[in-house]
């Protein structure tokens, strides 16, 4: 676990001098028009690449985001890519749920994946 954190703020940090990824503080600079019925603010790191997604997240292309409950944010695979199969909103909700309950409920993650899919997420 130290070790992806450590991948996570090294691309942070490399990010300045070549990564393209991109930060987005929801609700700041992301429309998704949905409400939660308590105000937050997420930092989710965009990938610039699928590769990247990839040694950011040890994930495959398969899930395309996850939230990090221990660094409190959501990592994606580029948005250009989940609006293309039509998943971007309703992935990027799925994982805001996943921090909602997570922080406001502490649900753990079996229970919050089986809520979360019953709302359609």
């Amino acid at each position: 676990m130290e070790v992806r954190k450590f991948l996570i703020f090294m691309f942070m940090i490399i990010n300045l001098f070549g990564f393209g990824y991109k930060i987005h503080i929801y609700p700041n600079n992301i429309d998704l028009d949905y409400t939660f019925d308590k105000k937050f603010e997420v930092i989710i790191i965009e990938a610039d690449t699928l590769y990247e997604y990839n040694l950011l997240t040890n994930q495959p292309y398969s899930k395309a985001a996850i939230y990090e409950p221990e660094e409190n944010i959501i990592i994606t695979e580029p948005f250009s890519i989940l609006k293309r199969l039509n998943i971007f909103r309703k992935t990027l909700i799925h994982e805001l749920y996943h921090y909602y309950l997570t922080n406001f409920y502490t649900m753990n993650y079996q229970y919050q994946e089986i809520y979360i899919k019953e709302l359609g997420f």
